[in-house]
């Protein structure tokens, strides 16, 4: 039986699959990280201590800093793991679409399905990039590329590309905002109408803006 025993878990050890203490430690760190969604929802990572994080993971603070450096670097891999969901999902949304118009309606309908899916990862979002606003942030890259393309196209009329990156970004953060109050009916129905309004002021007639949201609603929020 020790033999068998002992092969199993060279087995696994091949397999690559975690034993018994290594899914305790990754299920810690979640905890950890879950904790830490939990109490964003309400307020700014500044805001939270290493002791509230802990008590409301049901672990001792000392176990914290087994796992993290600091609340910075727990911030850090949070902040990237939302960046990432964000990008994954506006990604596969706009796989195959050329019109930069359509891209930023249907990126617009992934920053609000994020709200409804996933709210605690979308609260945590709003919290944990405080400059998104700015156009030259880096959370901004691919609404800047679109900007541009847009632009260089004609699709897209700005008196900058800075402000056009600016209107599109406040839009998406109000929306997000607005999203995590509403239900998934009056979202999709919102989504359309401030995307319509959105692409109606980037220079699109009111019929094209409104066919654009309308497909991105149905195709990205169905």
């Amino acid at each position: 039986m020790r033999e068998a025993g002992r092969s199993l878990k060279i087995n696994y050890a091949l397999r690559g699959l975690p034993n018994r203490r290594d899914r305790r430690k990754l299920a810690t760190r979640q905890a950890l990280i879950d904790a830490t969604h939990d109490l964003l929802a309400s307020r700014s990572m500044d805001a939270l201590s290493v002791d509230e994080i802990a008590m409301r993971a049901d672990v001792a603070k000392g176990t914290f800093y087994n796992y993290f450096a600091d609340k910075d670097e727990l911030a850090r891999e949070i902040a990237s793991d939302v960046r990432a969901q964000i990008e994954n999902r506006i990604s596969r949304a706009n796989a195959g679409i050329d019109d930069p118009a359509e891209r930023i309606g249907r990126a617009l309908c992934c920053a609000i399905g994020l709200a409804l899916s996933a709210p605690k990862q979308a609260a945590a979002m709003m919290r944990l990039f405080p400059h998104a606003l700015d156009p030259a942030a880096p959370i901004n890259s691919g609404v800047r590329r679109d900007v541009v393309e847009g632009v260089t196209q004609g699709r897209i009329v700005a008196a900058s590309e800075d402000a056009a990156i600016a209107c599109i970004v406040g839009v998406f953060v109000a929306g997000v905002n607005r999203a995590l109050d509403l239900s998934a009916d009056r979202a999709r129905g919102f989504a359309q109408e401030v995307g319509t309004m959105l692409l109606h002021g980037l220079g699109l007639s009111r019929a094209q803006a409104a066919r654009i949201m309308r497909d991105a609603v149905e195709s990205v929020l169905a």
